[in-house]
């Protein structure tokens, strides 16, 4: 059992999921069978890492905190189907953590500070990330999960339901983690594809469209757009916003995913993405 002194203070500001439901909710959302490779992100005290262990599959587990360390070493002493690394997960380079071949599954109780760079980052691996099961932050799930209209919805939403539809499982108290937060958390699933739902360019320049739209997301889309690409000018945008058959006040919020990916496509073929670029250079 892990020393009862790592839980106060946490170096890292950490919460440790000490709850078994919870735990165990965790291990069933992300749909394990053995032989599966896991990346689990943020050890802590060896808690979920065991049970996930005891589904036959292999784990890299990643936890920062040099002070958890020693316990977890000595709780898995032996364990061939660990691989437990030091050091941050957004530092370490992802292809040294995930499998040679094959889609890995994610997941983890998620640094509340860092959990949506964690989201793109599988983003980025999707190639060899297939399913992400975090615990994040209530507003982060709302907003990955959020549809269009609303206020909650934006560049997360449109960046996670372009490669899949995240699903929050369950809302989760405070009184499950040590030290307990100020804010409720969620689980989510979250099966990611590794090719986008809908005909769109190459995703960073489609992300760089969707940015721009929510920049200034009070305004209207078109004057959103012609500040994130100044090259191109209103009247351009104006157009292909009236193309698509949404009238020229329509706001970033307004636009479903599918809208986001057939707006990129119809600007990277006016040659917006070489246009920005050169500017770039």
């Amino acid at each position: 059992m892990m020393s009862h002194h790592r839980y106060a203070p946490p170096a890292y500001g950490q919460h440790f999921l000490h709850d078994k439901n919870i735990l165990g909710l965790i291990v069933r959302a992300a749909d394990l069978a053995p032989g599966d490779e896991v990346l689990e992100i943020g050890a802590g005290t060896g808690r979920l890492t065991e049970m996930v262990l005891a589904k036959d599959v292999n784990v890299t587990a990643v936890e920062v905190d040099a002070g958890l360390h020693p316990d977890l070493e000595e709780k898995f002493a032996g364990n061939r189907s660990l691989r437990l690394i030091k050091g941050d997960v957004l530092r370490l380079p992802w292809e040294d953590l995930l499998p040679p071949e094959g889609r890995a599954i994610a997941l983890g109780n998620l640094p509340y500070a860092i959990s949506t760079q964690i989201l793109f980052k599988v983003l980025e691996n999707r190639a060899r990330v297939r399913r992400a099961v975090f615990l994040v932050q209530w507003e982060v799930a709302v907003r990955m999960a959020a549809g269009h209209g609303g206020k909650e919805y934006g560049i997360l939403s449109v960046a996670c339901q372009l490669f899949g539809k995240p699903v929050i499982v369950r809302k989760v108290p405070p009184t499950v983690f040590l030290p307990p937060p100020r804010v409720d958390s969620a689980l989510v699933r979250w099966d990611v594809l590794e090719d986008a739902l809908y005909p769109m360019p190459d995703r960073i320049f489609t992300m760089s469209v969707v940015k721009a739209a929510f920049g200034q997301r009070r305004k209207k889309l078109v004057n959103s757009l012609a500040a994130g690409f100044p090259t191109v000018g209103k009247e351009k945008l104006g157009q292909i916003i009236s193309e698509m058959g949404l009238v020229p006040t329509v706001r970033a919020e307004q636009l479903s995913v599918e809208q986001f990916a057939e707006l990129a496509t119809r600007m990277d073929q006016l040659g917006t993405q070489n246009a920005e670029r050169r500017t770039q250079n």
